[in-house]
């Protein structure tokens, strides 16, 4: 909230409704609502009002709208609000979504407007002398005279004379977290011995002065536009053989891994193999697949945690609704889990209102739907119910009519166990695993482009069932097209999105599968998929690519965020083996070249200008097909056990792996450690403090 000078009126921000209220501080009632006004002068919804600042005059009040890249100015007449200009903050020549203002302030003198773009690191500056008051001032957006570039993530401004200050949320980045974690005097010492990714993003607060700022204007602004590839140029993926042979994509998110904790041992690339815990035994087939089609090495997951990273991983950007409030959740337990599709427990599209955590430029899905392509998912942002009662989907449907209601079998039973036959569905057979595996009431689907074209049965994060089972219901259904194929029709969507959850694994809770189970059965599952698609017709024109959402479960000897990504097609290049491409990629750069390949447009202004995994796209079309290592099955690596003295199962037993993000992670990972690597000492950024964990931290 901001009050005028004299106390009498204040304004308040309602971020979710995309509105400003004036209050009368003398009463404490609402004089006014923004939106409520005549449309032309509301507000648009979704808007997300981060911040405001008062004119020093007292007759404008400045409101940075974070979803709409926009900076509202509103002219406070008498008693009614109104927008009398909309401030743009986006750079020169950005067409799309992604500045992201969340903070503003203004100078003593009224002439400078300063607003934070935390979605380009950056303060645009404004010219909104008196003399050109906004009252009666077109509606059209009004450019910023230029800008000053700032640390990661600018949150908060204000101005104190001649100096602009100017406080980021995430400094410089994390850097490695191989090292201990740096010592910060600010910091209880309790949070010091260990390099958990959540803990590592420490803010800064710069003091710049305006006047040699404004002298350098032009200079800093061109620095602003380099930092941002603004002068990138649009390209897309060419094949050696001209043509466009990809028809389809399938992509995989999978969770939590650094580059190191599985391909530290590759043999090529920028690999440290003393933190590997997860190496070539227990992943053969990510390692085959990174020897055969292609190894990235210096590949960063763009978002830190599940909270942000599943929204990276299919936005290419997050909503500022999103940054401020994953570090709430993720230190405690003041807040759910409002990602993903879910708000608060709840289901924004079943109540017919719009998701607080969505960015502007929308989801993946929702660009391919928009431009005729068609999609299918499985498990990722949808919800499930399971006979057993565990699961966040609700029970029943809403009772809006007419709304889709995919369900399962029902449930004559609430578990398949060890012996019992398993649904023909995920596979048929007797279960060989000697843990209890749910079976599923209902699934729902959390955004609207997904309704009707999600698969029913397919499970979400639940950790239980193993990732095998998931396979089967994919095959099932792939199958089904390439029967399509056979007979003359091309039935499989442009888009198959497949979450491949188990890597993530159950710790060393008694009665769950090892860790290392967990991830081999992760790996198996990711080859199989691979397999089939190589020994189908579809091995022509599919490409797929796989990443984890985020890599906040790992050491990394490059960077808390370095991760494994790969991408696999006909027309990998093998020219070189392995070929080995050494460029910054980061998560957005697979999803534009998931665009370009589909031949839709960007979303924002992040994937319109991320560098495109073109190299792994240069060869003949001549890569043979891929055949799945299944050691780890015939030598029972994916069904063992964790047993009640493992390394933390009692600690483990406490941890809640039914959802994303309800078990301490920093705990976790030495868990994880103790159990992959014995008494081998712990990574700096492994140490744990001592004493009872009681934060929910993890992904």
């Amino acid at each position: 909230m901001i009050a005028t000078r004299d106390g009498r009126r204040g304004f308040v921000a309602l971020w979710n409704e995309s509105a400003i209220a004036e209050l009368d501080l003398r009463s404490g009632k609402v004089v006014a609502r923004l939106p409520l006004l005549a449309p032309q002068n509301a507000i648009a919804p979704g808007s997300h009002p981060a911040a405001l600042a008062l004119s020093p005059d007292q007759k404008t009040l400045y409101v940075a709208l974070a979803n709409r890249d926009t900076v509202a100015a509103v002219a406070l007449d008498g008693l009614r609000l109104h927008v009398a200009a909309m401030l743009d903050t986006r750079l020169p020549g950005q067409e799309l979504f992604g500045a992201i203002p969340d903070a503003v302030a203004v100078s003593p003198d009224g002439k400078r407007l300063y607003a934070a773009n935390a979605g380009a690191n950056a303060v645009a500056v404004f010219d909104v002398a008196p003399e050109k008051s906004v009252a009666g001032r077109s509606s059209l957006p009004v450019r910023p005279l230029g800008f000053i570039p700032t640390e990661w993530y600018p949150t908060a401004l204000t101005v104190i004379g001649q100096r602009l200050y100017v406080a980021t949320g995430k400094g410089d980045g994390t850097g490695a977290n191989k090292d201990a974690q740096r010592v910060v005097n600010s910091v209880a010492s309790s949070h010091r011995a260990h390099a958990y990714i959540g803990t590592m993003l420490y803010g800064s607060l710069a003091a710049i002065d305006r006047g040699e700022a404004e002298k350098s204007i032009a200079t800093l602004t061109r620095t602003v536009e380099k930092s941002n590839l603004m002068s990138a140029m649009q390209q897309h993926i060419t094949f050696r053989n001209a043509g466009h042979p990809i028809k389809h994509v399938i992509y995989i998110i999978k969770e939590n891994r650094t580059y190191d904790q599985i391909f530290g041992d590759l043999g090529v690339g920028d690999g440290d193999s003393t933190l590997t815990m997860y190496g070539k035994e227990v992943t053969p087939n990510q390692h085959k697949l990174a020897l055969q089609f292609g190894v990235l090495d210096n590949f960063y997951d763009s978002g830190e945690v599940s909270g942000d990273g599943h929204v990276w991983s299919t936005a290419a950007i997050t909503s500022d609704y999103n940054e401020k409030t994953w570090q709430q959740t993720y230190r405690g337990s003041e807040r759910m889990y409002d990602f993903e599709g879910v708000v608060e427990g709840a289901y924004p599209l079943e109540s017919n209102i719009s998701d607080v955590d969505e960015p502007a430029s929308g989801y993946l899905w929702g660009n391919l739907a928009r431009h005729g392509k068609s999609l299918y998912h499985f498990g990722e942002f949808i919800s499930t119910k399971f006979c057993d009662d565990s699961g966040e989907a609700p029970k029943s449907p809403p009772p809006t009519e007419g709304t889709p209601v995919p369900t399962g079998a029902g449930c004559a039973r609430s578990y398949v166990r060890q012996g019992e036959e398993v649904p023909e569905s995920y596979g048929g057979g007797k279960s060989p695993w000697p843990w209890p595996i749910p079976l599923i009431l209902r699934n729902v689907a959390t955004k609207p482009e997904l309704q009707g074209r999600f698969d029913p049965l397919y499970p979400d994060f639940n950790l239980s069932v193993p990732d095998q089972l998931r396979t089967e219901k994919f095959l099932l259904q792939f199958r089904s097209w390439v029967s399509e194929r056979e007979h003359g029709a091309d039935g499989m969507p442009s888009f198959v999105m497949l979450r491949l959850p188990n890597d993530h694994t159950a710790g060393t809770r008694a009665g769950m599968p090892r860790p290392r189970a967990s991830v081999a059965d992760n790996d198996l599952a990711v080859g199989r998929v691979v397999e089939a698609v190589s020994h189908s017709a579809y091995w022509e024109d599919t490409a797929v690519f796989i990443l984890e959402d985020d890599a906040q479960d790992g050491a990394d000897h490059v960077d808390a965020h370095r991760s494994i990504a790969l991408v696999v097609s006909k027309y990998s290049p093998r020219d070189a083996a392995p070929a080995i491409d050494n460029t910054f990629y980061t998560t957005v750069s697979v999803i534009r070249s998931i665009e370009d390949l589909l031949e839709v447009p960007p979303m924002n202004n992040n994937d319109a200008l991320a560098p495109l995994i073109a190299s792994l796209f240069g060869g003949a079309g001549d890569q043979p097909r891929f055949d799945a290592d299944y050691r780890n099955r015939d030598n029972g690596m994916i069904y063992e056990v964790n047993s009640a003295h493992a390394p933390g199962a009692k600690q483990s037993a406490n941890m809640n792996f039914q959802h994303e993000d309800q078990a301490d992670a920093r705990l976790l990972n030495v868990i994880l450690w103790r159990d992959a690597m014995g008494n081998k000492p712990l990574p700096a950024a492994l140490r744990h403090p001592s004493g009872k964990a009681n934060r929910r931290d993890d992904d």
